[in-house]
């Protein structure tokens, strides 16, 4: 698509902006609306599954987009990605149950994966190397401008309208975005289609289903040494394997894993690995914090990433404009691991009395850190390599971002619950036993912080028994005990984004193509050619 006009460039590429603001609005809607679902649906254990079955779905559907988007063109993969998109969306919004909007999570993960891999791949193609830089910092400012008014607007619908809108509300992004790639992306397909590694794609979903599962059950749900555990690891490592063996022989590999040996290429998808799991952990757990133990209403608790958005808005769009002209990205990438490394750690500090302004001061840190981050090892990846592989090495991108995040998620999921299975009687104050056995049974659960009724229900039947005084002790240990297990989360992505700080440190400079310099020397080159 390089030889669009400028003005069909433009249009195409709002097309593509339409598309990822779909699909990131949702990712950031719903966490200010978990909360108040699973008050409403119950299921406070299943609470990390809704983001987890969503980004399972969505991380395992890049690679095979990737390649079916080189051999049909990228319209028709993005016009089905959004009409999958907006059916789940619906779907959820009639969910009955939290396995239900588990499972319609999913689907949606499926049009939301084709959106996002197919944004960044589109924009290869529309645009050169050096232009690249300034175009993936707005794609950066886009995913934070819709970070930033998701949490609000999330917050808003759940408090006035309930949390079902949240989800009802992706309908008309999705009818613009629809009309507008039908008409200004460009139909093409490969001369020599590349065929679909089916194969693969099953093995690989055999693979990490049940990692996934292992890591989300481990320690709480199955010890792990149980037959369950022990047979759910064997399974992912033996797929894995034959994986990895499938896309070393295969013609046309889903992830070409030769692609490794390109020291660009796998430094920058290890780095995009851990960083994404600090900025998930932020993204699900911070509304938590502020609803569970701050006390924030929805939308109280989608104003606290607002900051963090902001200063990922404002270093994405200074970063592209910067490599664009420089063609350099080292320096910023590794500049912003390292913001993001102590802002998680900073955030892993934040307690049940924190002031508001520190938190909002961590939080502006912690966008600051990831603005350049994402949008830079994209075009890291793409400048050094073919560009016949692009479709491929973008998705390939992604896929590693993307399951790295769901991965941790999953992690995360699982320390949660298992501190706070353990650790919740003894923040409790040791009146509350004198509470009759079903009450004492709703109170031990942090699921009532995050329920205003059933909180304001429960308040009176406590102090009926035990006073004023009791109340205040038992609501200040449910939340020092949610702020522990919440900073244990935030500190082991601290940990996470710290090596992969040590990691980015190896990213090597590969000047861009078509950058200021190389475009004076080629000029020099040419004119001494003519003397």
């Amino acid at each position: 698509m390089s030889d669009l006009s400028p003005r069909d460039k433009r249009l195409a590429f709002f097309g593509v902006l339409t598309v990822l603001f779909l699909a990131s609005l949702n990712l950031t809607v719903v966490g200010t609306a978990m909360p108040r679902v699973i008050s409403d649906l119950g299921g406070f254990d299943l609470y990390a599954w809704a983001f987890t079955a969503y980004a399972l779905t969505s991380t395992l559907i890049i690679p095979l987009v990737g390649t079916l988007s080189d051999n049909i063109g990228r319209r028709p993969v993005l016009l089905s990605g959004i009409v999958i998109f907006s059916l789940g969306s619906v779907l959820i919004g009639v969910s009955q149950s939290m396995e239900q909007l588990i499972a319609f999570r999913a689907l949606q993960g499926l049009g939301s994966g084709a959106l996002m891999s197919m944004a960044f791949v589109t924009i290869g193609d529309i645009f050169t190397p050096i232009e690249r830089g300034r175009y993936q910092g707005y794609t950066g400012a886009v995913w934070g401008i819709s970070s930033i008014v998701g949490p609000l607007v999330g917050g808003f619908l759940t408090d006035h309208l309930g949390w079902r809108w949240v989800f009802f509300v992706n309908l008309p992004f999705a009818v613009l975005a629809f009309v507008i790639i039908a008409r200004f992306i460009q139909a093409r397909r490969a001369s020599t289609p590349r065929a679909l590694d089916l194969p693969g794609s099953a093995l690989l979903v055999l693979c990490v289903t049940p990692l996934l599962l292992a890591l989300s059950w481990g320690g709480s749900a199955y010890p792990w040494t149980s037959a369950v555990m022990l047979g759910l690891l064997a399974s992912a490592l033996t797929f894995g394997v034959a994986f990895a063996w499938r896309q070393l022989r295969a013609t046309h590999p889903i992830i070409d894993l030769q692609l490794l040996r390109n020291r660009t290429f796998a430094v920058a998808n290890v780095t995009g690995f851990l960083t994404t799991a600090g900025l998930n952990a932020a993204i699900l757990y911070l509304p938590l914090y502020m609803q569970g133990v701050r006390g924030s209403s929805a939308s109280g608790s989608g104003a606290v990433l607002a900051p963090l958005m902001l200063g990922l808005v404002l270093t994405s769009t200074i970063a592209g404009q910067l490599v664009s002209r420089s063609g350099r990205y080292k320096t910023l990438v590794v500049i912003g691991v390292a913001c993001t490394t102590v802002a998680l750690y900073l955030t892993s500090r934040l307690g049940v009395d924190t002031p508001t302004w520190q938190a909002t001061l961590v939080m502006v840190l912690l966008g600051l850190g990831m603005g350049p981050v994402n949008s830079l090892l994209t075009l890291a990846v793409q400048n050094a390599t073919p560009a016949e592989q692009l479709g491929m090495v973008t998705s390939a991108n992604q896929f590693f971002r993307q399951i790295g995040g769901t991965l941790a998620v999953a992690v995360f999921g699982t320390l949660m619950t298992a501190h706070l299975t353990h650790d919740l009687k003894d923040h409790l104050p040791s009146a509350a036993s004198r509470l009759p056995a079903q009450l004492q049974d709703e109170v031990a659960s942090p699921q009532l912080l995050t329920s205003p009724d059933q909180l304001s229900r429960l308040q009176g039947q406590i102090e009926a028994v035990g006073g004023h005084q009791l109340v205040e002790g038992v609501l200040r240990g449910l939340r020092e005990v949610l702020s522990l297990a919440l900073s244990e989360i935030f500190l082991l992505s601290a940990a996470l984004s710290l090596i992969s700080l040590l990691v980015v440190l190896g990213l090597p400079e590969v000047r861009l193509q078509g950058s200021p310099r190389r475009t004076r020397k080629a000029r020099l080159t040419e004119a001494a050619s003519t003397d």
